[in-house]
């Protein structure tokens, strides 16, 4: 068994706020995911560095899609597997932070 890892974007949250993404043509579609936000530094030279960031990937689950493409006698399909994740801002300020996505196989 293989383990990889993913960084797909960065994203923001404000304090309290819940999101929700998704990552499509999430290969390998027959792998076992994991998630996790990782809280990137949000403060400036000038008003700044204090922070207590609180992450919390509230959900993660997997979109299974077979789209037909054609109706006649031999049909025709596509195959597309989604991850999707919703994280919440557990902090009492803005969140800045990455998505790492962990796959084994």
């Amino acid at each position: 068994m293989g383990l990889k890892v993913f960084h797909t974007n960065t994203l923001e949250l404000n304090a309290g706020q819940t999101g929700h993404w998704w990552w499509n043509n999430a290969t390998p579609a027959d792998a076992v995911w994991s998630a996790n936000a990782v809280p990137l530094a949000t403060g400036s030279t000038t008003s700044g560095f204090s922070q207590n960031t609180q992450l919390e990937v509230t959900r993660l689950w997997r979109v299974f899609k077979v789209i037909e493409k054609s109706t006649s006698q031999f049909s025709d399909t596509d195959i597309e597997t989604e991850i999707h994740y919703e994280v919440k801002n557990l902090g009492g300020t803005k969140a800045k932070f990455r998505m790492f996505f962990s796959v084994a196989s």
